[in-house]
């Protein structure tokens, strides 16, 4: 059950609209809407001119629908149909029955442009639009909520995908899914990277993934300190083809887990002279923002400054960082690390990962020798 929303765009050009009027374009509109509509009429509500010109009218429909026509001078037309959908119904308007629409509309008018969207449902018990890391709209086929919970720190869901499997959600941000190893083997960089014998730290990581692939790199010890025993209990039962058996022991041969702030512990790691070959930085992407300015971009520039303190010089910071189809915040982290009071070099990598339907960025930050 859902409030959908179709939207359909037609264009056409000025001098249709000066030949025709903005009354005929309503009328022609209403009689290609009603032709899709098993012979059921609109009733019109209003009809208004706008102050900076063009037109708008409303209608109601079958099954409660309410229709708004736009019209702009510059010879664009918006349609807008919203109503409920209940469970057993089918749609108002198919996809078709809109493409049926687009064509008409073509063979009367010589539009410049007709477009029809999929519907947009509203309502629903669980969320299947998220955003890309530039901000546009993503749909998920996501058709069950597997685990709904808020922790101290965020709030957390577990939801399946036919395509992606389950899917970790922070926040309404989607983090991980069961398709996403090639995420976990770029921010290693596996396959370059020789972990045998090397001393790493992760920082968050809280899904377990990360952790349970370096285990297999043979390396000499892995800390992981994760602020959110919350979702490594629900990753651990819900993402487990993910995290395998990493999350039910929190202290294993060659690592051991720490729930706690990440902060903290690597400022006693300062005070105790405590050094790592790997620092990973599995926790917020690089924000979107005019300026590096605010509490994330502070968090993370604590998080380098930190980890460059406890890295050995021969050691890597390793990151991710946002998507390629974000050019602008990447510049921006990358303008901040150049400014770290540890002077550094860096190297980037990209891979395509599935369920955030992107080509991602990872960072692999080094001390200048």
């Amino acid at each position: 059950m859902s409030a959908n929303t179709i939207l359909l765009d037609f264009s056409v050009d000025t001098d249709v609209v000066t030949a025709k009027g903005f009354d005929t374009i309503e009328r022609d509109v209403v009689t290609l809407v009603e032709s899709q509509l098993n012979g059921d009429s609109l009733k019109r509500l209003t009809s208004s001119e706008i102050a900076s010109g063009g037109l708008l009218a409303v209608y109601t429909g079958p099954r409660g629908s309410v229709i708004s026509i736009r019209l702009y001078p510059v010879g664009l037309v918006t349609i807008n149909i919203d109503y409920y959908l209940e469970e057993d119904q089918e749609p108002l308007l198919s996809l078709e029955e809109c493409r049926v629409l687009e064509r008409s509309w073509g063979s009367r008018n010589k539009p410049k442009k007709v477009k029809t969207l999929p519907i947009l449902r509203r309502g629903i018990p669980f969320d299947t639009y998220f955003l890309s890391s530039d901000e546009r709209l993503l749909e998920y086929d996501i058709d069950n909520i597997v685990f709904d919970e808020n922790s101290p720190y965020q709030h957390i869901q577990i939801v399946h995908s036919g395509n992606f499997g389950n899917l970790l959600i922070l926040d309404d941000l989607q983090n991980l899914a069961e398709s996403d190893l090639v995420y976990t083997e770029s921010i290693m960089c596996r396959g370059v990277e020789d972990y045998t014998g090397k001393e790493i730290l992760i920082l968050g990581g809280g899904d377990g993934a990360l952790l349970h692939e370096l285990r297999k790199e043979n390396a000499k010890f892995i800390t992981m300190v994760e602020i959110d025993k919350m979702v490594m209990d629900a990753c651990k039962i819900y993402l487990r083809s993910a995290c395998g058996d990493t999350l039910d022991n929190y202290d294993g041969d060659n690592y051991k887990i720490i729930v706690g702030d990440c902060v903290d512990f690597m400022q006693k790691c300062v005070d105790q002279a405590r050094k790592f070959d790997y620092v990973f930085a599995d926790l917020t992407d690089i924000p979107i923002s005019q300026t590096p300015q605010g509490e994330i971009w502070e968090f993370i520039k604590q998080i380098l400054d930190l980890s460059f303190r406890v890295l050995k010089d021969t050691g890597k910071y390793m990151t991710h960082g946002n998507g390629t189809s974000s050019p602008k915040a990447l510049k921006m982290f990358e303008d901040v690390v150049t400014t770290l009071s540890t002077p550094v070099s860096f190297s980037r990598t990209h891979a395509f990962v599935p369920s955030f339907m992107e080509d991602w960025v990872f960072y692999q930050i080094f001390k200048k020798l």
